[in-house]
C-alpha cells in the first residue's frame, strides 16, 4: 500500500513510498527528538520506527 496513491494534479498514481515507511519515517522523527532513550546506534532507532511502523499497519486493519 502506498502513501500517496494518487495525484489528482497528475492524474496518475504515485509510486512513492510505502505506508509502512511513512509511518516509520514520522515514529523515527519522534524517537530522535527524544535525546535519552537509551538506544546505542542508529540501527536501534531504525529497528524501533519500523516496529511502530508494524503496530500502526497491523491497527489499521482493526478500525473501521
Amino acid at each position: 500500500m502506498k502513501a500517496f496513491p494518487y495525484n489528482p494534479q497528475f492524474n496518475q498514481e504515485h509510486n512513492g513510498m510505502d505506508l509502512r515507511d511513512y509511518f516509520a519515517s514520522h515514529a523515527m522523527q519522534a524517537l530522535v527528538s527524544i535525546p535519552k532513550l537509551g538506544m546505542n546506534s542508529y540501527d536501534e532507532y531504525a529497528i524501533c520506527a519500523y516496529k511502530y511502523a508494524d503496530a500502526m499497519m497491523e491497527a489499521r486493519k482493526n478500525v473501521k
